[in-house]
C-alpha cells in the first residue's frame, strides 16, 4: 500500500456518507485536531467503547486511516470491494497478534495513518482497561509518532450489546504526538510495558475521569486487570 496523500473517490464518498449518518444520530466536537501531523506515518491510538469509534474517528481525522478488520468480512461481495478502497487490511481470525502486527508495519512503512484501540477489546464498564503491548512494539518497530485519541460519549450512544440513542454528544480529543524513539531496538518486555504505559497515560489524561478507574492519575498509573479485561495487558 502505497502512501496515500489524497483518499481515493470511493474512500471521499464513504466518508460523506459517513457524516451525513453520524450527524443523524449524534452531535459531534472535537478537540485539538490541529496536532494531527498530515503527512508520514503515524500510529492513532484511541480508547474503544463502541462500534462508533472506528467510523467516528475516522470521519473527524484530517487525512486517511488504515485499520485492521476480520478477513471473512471481505467474503461478503459488498464488503470485498469496499473494505480495500477503505484501506481496511484483512487479518485471519485466530491468526493472533503477530498478523496485526506486521501488517501495521507495512502499513506505516508506506507512511499511512494507522488506527488501533490498544485496549484490544470495547470496554464494556466504560472505563479505561489496560492496553495491550502491541501498539508500543508497533511504534518502536517504525518509529512511527503515536497520537493519543480520546472518545467520549460514544458508550452513551451505542454501547456494545445496546440500541442506538439519537441525539446525544460524542466528543473526539487529540493529544500530543508521542515520540518513542529513545526505544528503539528494545523491544524486550519491560522497555515494551513502559512504553506501553506511556501510551496509555497519555490517552488517559484525555479523559474525564468517570472514564477512569478510581485514582487512577493520582495513584499507580497502572490498569489493572478485572474479569472483564483479564489477560488482555
Amino acid at each position: 500500500m502505497a502512501a496515500v496523500s489524497k483518499p481515493n473517490l470511493v474512500y471521499r464518498i464513504t466518508k460523506l456518507v459517513a457524516r451525513f449518518v453520524l450527524r443523524l444520530i449524534c452531535q459531534i466536537e472535537v478537540v485539538g485536531r490541529e496536532k494531527v501531523p498530515l503527512e508520514g506515518p503515524v500510529i492513532i491510538a484511541a480508547n474503544h467503547l463502541s462500534w462508533l469509534d472506528p467510523p467516528a474517528i475516522g470521519l473527524v481525522l484530517p487525512r486517511p486511516i488504515s485499520y485492521i478488520a476480520r478477513a471473512d468480512l471481505f467474503d461478503n461481495r459488498f464488503l470485498g470491494w469496499l473494505l480495500p478502497r477503505l484501506y481496511v487490511i484483512p487479518v485471519e481470525r485466530g491468526s493472533g497478534d503477530l498478523a496485526a502486527v506486521k501488517a501495521a508495519i507495512r502499513t506505516l512503512r508506506n507512511g499511512m495513518a494507522f488506527g488501533i484501540f490498544p485496549e484490544g477489546t470495547r470496554s464494556r464498564s466504560g472505563k479505561l482497561q489496560p492496553f495491550k503491548t502491541g501498539t508500543a512494539a508497533i511504534a518502536i518497530r517504525t518509529g512511527a509518532p503515536v497520537l493519543p485519541v480520546a472518545v467520549i460519549g460514544s458508550d452513551k450512544i451505542w454501547p456494545p450489546g445496546g440500541k442506538i440513542h439519537l441525539g446525544r454528544k460524542l466528543k473526539i480529543v487529540f493529544g500530543d504526538p508521542i515520540d518513542l524513539s529513545r526505544y528503539a531496538g528494545k523491544l524486550d518486555k519491560p522497555h515494551l510495558e513502559d512504553a506501553t504505559r506511556e501510551i496509555e497515560m497519555a490517552v488517559a489524561k484525555l479523559l474525564p475521569p468517570e472514564y477512569l478507574p478510581e485514582g487512577y492519575l493520582t495513584g499507580s498509573g497502572k490498569l489493572t486487570e478485572t474479569p472483564e479485561n483479564a489477560g488482555l495487558a
